[in-house]
């Protein structure tokens, strides 16, 4: 996930409350031993049924405070493309091991969390989830932390319901980028174990999902997916920035295949679908796999502007974008309001990964737009797929600006899916 998330670290004194110990000695007994028995006699009635696809839109609270009209509102989420929604991101302290708020003057003061629930009121059907986590700095050390000592998972998994009963929320998605020790792999087995638990000893429509990468060693190291599979409802896999300025090179982040001539080594594999293939291999049945896709394009500067193909040389990070002023990254609405205006920005094709880049001068950006969209939507229906999630929803041109209509792109994954069924896996 990008870097404008924040989770919120307690460097505070304060011991533990008499609360958390009560929850580290007895909640886990009494989860386990009914929830677990619970989760597993549902799972096999659901299995019995196709389900409906999922179009997942993650919304990122911070984007209200974008400048002007960029500011995306809780009631710009258009819930009737979306299946499901997932407000990122609740904070874990480093002190207390408690999920909460990560800007409390927003998400509890000004409703954020319960505005984001009523979204279910306007669009019946909705599912609103919570999702904690984030890919900000400091984050995954304190999962670390966290997941490393039973009372604190206990303190963590209470935490996560409170919040979720408070404020009505469907459930949770897990967001720990990443596990990567043998004692991360097993303490996150543990953690979602006992989570899984928690949620079903409330209910048993709470859903667990989580958001994972697609790369070999990330799940070789930090992943036991057979057993993290049975306790989830869907697996959300981030199928981009799967290159960038760390390679020395121009290209295309969220490639639907790989590119032969382009793509050695570790490279090979990673790309959209072999990398929910790769989840297959590990033990995860495709009918909880959901393909991710970003709102969003990453930005180099050329070395040569007459060299501006795939693989170019760069120098670096593009310029700051026109509106948000990101250097690395622009979001689709950016892209596509200078693709329209600027007509020295000229759009290309990658012919194998089937996703568009553009250039301008130095400038380089590899994207996601309408048409590569569609592709994937059709390989997700073409293949059995759960469906599909976006990083993020407030990055497409929801003011529509650029004269597609508003949310194209989110209506692309719409259309793409909403008369699909997916098939039970074996």
């Amino acid at each position: 996930m990008q870097s404008e998330h924040v989770c919120t670290l307690d460097f505070g004194t304060s011991g533990m409350a008499n609360g958390h110990w009560m929850a580290a000695c007895v909640w886990p007994l009494i989860i386990l031993t009914c929830g677990s028995l619970q989760h597993a006699l549902a799972s096999k009635s659901e299995t019995e049924l196709d389900k409906p696809a999922r179009t997942v839109c993650y919304y990122q609270a911070g984007t209200v405070y974008r400048p002007g009209e960029s500011s995306y509102r809780i009631e710009d989420i258009p819930g009737d493309l979306c299946s499901h929604i997932i407000y990122a991101f609740a904070g874990l302290s480093n002190v207390t091991w408690e999920v909460r708020p990560s800007n409390p003057s927003f998400d509890i003061d000004a409703g954020g969390y319960e505005r984001f629930v009523g979204l279910k009121d306007r669009f019946p059907g909705l599912t609103a989830t919570l999702g904690v986590g984030g890919g900000a700095s400091g984050v995954a050390g304190v999962f670390s932390q966290m997941a490393s000592n039973e009372e604190r998972r206990a303190i963590f998994v209470r935490s996560v319901i409170d919040l979720v009963k408070t404020y009505m929320f469907d459930g949770v998605d897990v967001d720990w980028e990443y596990p990567d020790t043998p004692d991360d792999k097993e303490n996150f087995r543990l953690l979602m174990d006992e989570l899984r638990a928690a949620l079903d000893a409330e209910s048993q429509s709470l859903e667990l999902t989580m958001a994972v990468p697609i790369v070999r060693y990330r799940l070789v190291d930090g992943y036991s997916v057979l057993e993290l599979c049975r306790v989830v409802d869907a697996v959300h896999l981030m199928g981009y920035d799967l290159r960038g300025v760390w390679n020395d090179f121009a290209d295309v982040h969220s490639m639907l295949y790989r590119r032969s001539g382009l793509d050695f080594g570790i490279l090979e594999e990673i790309n959209l679908s072999d990398g929910a293939l790769l989840w297959e291999e590990f033990g995860c049945p495709r009918d909880k796999l959901v393909l991710g896709v970003p709102f969003y394009g990453r930005s180099f500067t050329l070395s040569d502007p007459s060299l501006h193909g795939l693989h170019a040389p760069i120098t670096g990070t593009g310029n700051p974008g026109p509106i948000l002023g990101d250097p690395t990254v622009l979001v689709y609405f950016e892209i596509c309001t200078n693709l329209m205006n600027d007509p020295e920005w000229t759009r290309e094709w990658d012919n194998e990964g089937l996703v568009p880049y553009a250039y301008k001068g130095d400038q380089w950006i590899g994207y996601e737009d309408t048409e590569s969209l569609k592709i994937k939507m059709d390989y997700i229906r073409e293949n059995g797929y759960l469906g599909a999630m976006n990083w993020a929803i407030d990055d497409d041109d929801f003011k529509g600006w650029c004269g597609l209509g508003i949310n194209p792109m989110m209506t692309t994954m719409y259309e793409g899916l909403k008369d699909y069924t997916v098939p039970r896996s074996n």
